[in-house]
């Protein structure tokens, strides 16, 4: 079995489940792994500031992938070690989206802070998209001439594939368009996926690809999974991250992430 030195875990969907709770196995387990040396690091979509309560609660020995990797942030030291942003002209573009779908909701991000146009509407998702955004009547003008960090639209769970082709056929190649959760498709700048982020933070700690273990569920984790050197789909996961999946494990409610350490990491077996 190898023994791997780097783990990379998405939060929600994977750790993380639907009350925003992390369940004693999960924990056990990856507390376990870096009492035995392994470094872990969170990979996720959310912002700096709300992933900070899962570093905490996971404790994390490594920085941290944050905002689908545009931000790779040490908490220890209170410093961003690389940011990619999405270039403000684009993030104009897509913000007209809003008033062209209404059904499309808007967030933006920039400098952690999170805007929105609607607080009402996300009163109900704020711990998913991040804790207290700001309420503006203009996105584009809270941009304030700047470029914002990343844009999400949140969907109703049915539209997101229409919302998802949609924005990836008027992006093309100018950014990166993923799904990172059933209501949730987002538009990252290029170069700014948890893959990339993945690989330049395992050669930043000087880790080979062979000896990195990633676990994720949504789209948005493809890109890690299929670089790292062993990666775990949860088995309530998308199709496409499945499908370049090393090992699917079980769902989060059967504490799948917890069972992927405690077999691949940790060595036990039953």
């Amino acid at each position: 079995m190898t023994a791997f030195k780097l783990l990379a875990l998405d939060l929600d969907g994977t750790t993380v489940n639907h009350d925003m709770e992390v369940s004693p196995r999960v924990l056990r387990a990856v507390q376990e792994a870096m009492a035995r040396g392994v470094l872990v690091t969170i990979a996720t979509g959310r912002n700096v500031p709300s992933t900070r309560p899962f570093a905490r609660r996971f404790n994390v020995n490594a920085p941290v992938i944050c905002q689908q990797g545009g931000v790779i942030y040490d908490y220890r030291a209170e410093t961003a070690l690389l940011r990619i942003s999405l270039p403000h002209a684009l993030t104009c573009e897509l913000l007209a989206l809003e008033g062209q779908h209404p059904e499309w909701r808007a967030v933006m991000y920039q400098d952690d802070r999170i805007f929105v146009t609607d607080g009402e509407y996300f009163r109900d998702l704020d711990k998913l998209v991040g804790f207290a955004p700001i309420v503006v009547s203009d996105l584009c003008a809270a941009l304030d001439g700047r470029d914002a960090d990343k844009l999400l639209f949140a969907v109703e769970p049915d539209d997101a594939p229409r919302a998802l082709a949609h924005l990836q056929a008027l992006v093309g190649d100018r950014a990166t368009v993923v799904q990172s959760h059933a209501r949730f498709v987002e538009v990252n700048p290029l170069g700014a996926d948890k893959g990339s982020a993945l690989r330049w933070l395992a050669e930043r700690l000087g880790v080979p690809r062979e000896q990195v273990m990633a676990i994720g569920d949504q789209g948005n984790d493809a890109t890690m999974v299929a670089w790292a050197g062993f990666g775990v789909a949860m088995a309530n996961g998308n199709q496409a991250t499945q499908a370049v999946a090393d090992w699917i494990a079980p769902s989060i409610e059967e504490d799948g992430a917890a069972i992927a350490i405690e077999r691949f990491v940790l060595g036990e077996t039953g």
